[in-house]
């Protein structure tokens, strides 16, 4: 049936119907058509087509079959091009050759810096221009270097996998059926939907040329589907790996940041909850090299244990793994905004090392912004050694507060030890259980004495003045001004707990009590010689030593318990030189040998 072209175009909405039928054409399916001209007797090598002979010749002489469709494809868009096609021709025409360049100028340049790089590797050897290796060999390290180095590599490959199957499937179609497919658009196309579809092989034509291409493309692009999903797959996997290893940056403000980890973590976790509990719960951010997962699993351990269970009381914990003596990683966890910073010695290290690491410490911390520990945020640093203690202060001078732990807890365990009963006292007045220690401004007092401000709060009481400098004076002469700038150190049970009085008050400082007979006596020291005895040894055994000196009456006598020889422990007080003499005022030492975990 012969069908008008006028008639058609209004029967037929397709586009590529229409170019398909012409004017006094008879309308045949695209299949039946195919059949009818394969059949036809026609001549295969001039491949009856608009291309020049000497360009489609190229291939031969080359020794490149398999280029010649590629060949073939763009001679057919060049001289499409030059018969002014549609746009759409010349725009698919200049994808595909824009494509095959990137491809042949990666190759070329490629191939002259690996044979460059055989020539100087075979001149430096001096072998005498014999080569141990192959072509596969550099072939695989230059693959392995593009892999290793380039986050693209993956989608780069992919996307070059996909380009050759369309190129090379719409060339084989175009050669082998042109009049199909009498432009690149439809032959790229129809290449296309085999590579992402298996499918559309089934709407290929029934020649065997035809189904061979469509079978060997969707091959192809089962392949490059495969490797699609390995890309998605591990770039997912990749991600997920980075959160559960804790490396993505923390966006937070005014929250306590708590550097490395080690044993004392999990007490400044629960004094930092404690603490956070009255503005209802904070956040705290901890940067440690251990991983994420282990620090979590520690605190879920505590939080979950069945004595003394940790209660964060509404304070986040956000872990971050990291070295914190980097910038990159203090930026990460948002160091520059945090309002303190609590800096722990690195578990595992001797003492010089422990504190050589937070000295380190400090100065990354300083790298960040040279007020940084001077404004807003508040940096504790700890060491190990009561000796190291001037570095930190020469290096950094009031850049941070240092905490000689070991020093401390010595101090403290000499107290305990002659005051029966004071751990107790000491335990309330340093944890945030019970009544702590805060600074706090009070305009309403400025001008007064620290004798007359002694009575001025019902829920509280002054020990001390900071003042704006920063510097703290703890019982200060009963004459002493509160100026305005400076901070009154009280000893209350929260920050939000005490408060001013009216200044009426029962009685006045220094008076006695009505139901007292006297008032007491000043302290006079007519206390007996002590004994102490030490049991076992310290590194600063010294430093124990010369403190208790200051604290016992004179004639004291102090026993020094332990397996080190008598005649060994001078030198270990001295600490091989680094430390000075002794010279006791009050106290005599005695030495006795022997284990004290054996009863006998």
């Amino acid at each position: 049936m012969t069908i008008e072209d006028r008639s058609l175009r209004s029967a037929c909405k397709c586009p590529s119907m229409q170019a398909f039928v012409a004017p006094g054409r008879t309308f045949r399916t695209p299949a039946v058509e195919a059949d009818r001209r394969w059949k036809e007797p026609r001549d295969r090598t001039t491949l009856n087509m608009a291309v020049p002979t000497e360009v489609a010749s190229l291939a031969q002489p080359l020794g490149l079959p398999l280029a010649q469709p590629f060949i073939t494809l763009l001679a057919r868009g060049g001289s499409g091009m030059a018969n002014a096609t549609p746009p759409s021709e010349g725009v698919t025409f200049l994808v595909l050759a824009g494509g095959f360049g990137l491809i042949a100028w990666f190759i070329a340049s490629e191939f002259l810096f690996l044979r460059d790089k055989t020539q100087t590797m075979v001149e430096a050897d001096g072998s005498g221009g014999k080569k141990d290796f192959t072509w596969s060999d550099l072939i695989d390290y230059r693959l392995d270097y593009f892999f290793s180095t380039s986050e693209w590599a993956n989608v780069i490959l992919l996307l070059g996998l996909s380009y050759l199957l369309v190129v090379f499937g719409a060339g084989l179609l175009v050669v082998a059926d042109s009049d199909d497919y009498a432009t690149i658009s439809e032959a790229a196309w129809t290449s296309w939907t085999y590579v992402v579809d298996p499918g559309a092989q089934a709407d290929a034509p029934s020649e065997l040329v035809p189904r061979t291409v469509s079978l060997v493309v969707t091959l192809g692009g089962l392949l490059v589907f495969a490797l699609l999903i390995g890309i998605v797959g591990e770039s997912i996997g990749e991600k997920l790996e980075d959160l559960k290893t804790g490396k993505s940056r923390v966006f937070e403000s005014g929250h306590t940041l708590m550097l490395n980890w080690n044993d004392k973590s999990l007490a400044v976790i629960r004094q930092i909850a404690l603490a956070n509990e009255s503005e209802g719960g904070g956040t705290m951010v901890v940067l440690s090299q251990l991983e994420k997962e282990e620090m979590e699993n520690r605190l879920d351990m505590a939080l979950n244990a069945k004595e003394d269970p940790l209660d964060l009381m509404g304070t986040e914990v956000i872990f971050r793994q990291g070295n914190p003596i980097l910038e990159s990683d203090l930026k990460k966890v948002s160091a520059n905004t945090a309002r303190a910073v609590i800096a722990l010695t690195p578990p595992d290290f001797t003492s010089d090392e422990a504190d050589a690491n937070m000295l380190r410490q400090v100065l990354a911390l300083k790298a960040l912004d040279d007020n940084f520990g001077q404004g807003g945020s508040h940096v504790v640093v700890e060491l190990q050694d009561v000796d190291n203690k001037g570095l930190i202060q020469m290096v950094a001078p009031d850049f941070a507060e240092v905490i000689v732990n070991h020093d401390m807890i010595g101090r403290l365990m000499l107290q305990c030890a002659r005051t029966p009963e004071l751990a107790f006292v000491l335990d309330n007045m340093m944890g945030f259980e019970g009544s702590e220690f805060y600074f706090d401004d009070w305009p309403e007092l400025y001008g007064k004495t620290f004798y007359e401000i002694t009575c001025r709060f019902d829920d509280a009481i002054p020990v001390g003045f900071r003042s704006e400098d920063g510097t703290v004076t703890m019982n200060p002469e009963d004459d002493m001004v509160y100026n305005e700038g400076d901070e009154i150190l009280v000893l209350a049970e929260d920050d939000d707990s005490y408060e001013p009085n009216d200044g009426t008050y029962s009685m006045a400082a220094g008076q006695c009590r009505p139901d007292e007979e006297e008032c007491p006596v000043p302290f006079e020291d007519n206390r007996p010689p002590e004994k102490v005895l030490f049991c076992g040894w310290r590194r600063d055994m010294a430093d124990l030593v010369s403190q208790l000196d200051d604290f016992v009456p004179e004639g004291s006598e102090l026993w020094l318990f332990n397996t080190i020889p008598a005649n060994m422990r001078q030198g270990r007080l001295l600490d091989g030189g680094n430390k000075a003499e002794l010279k006791l005022k009050n106290l005599v030492i005695k030495n006795a040998v022997g284990n004290s975990i054996i009863r006998r």
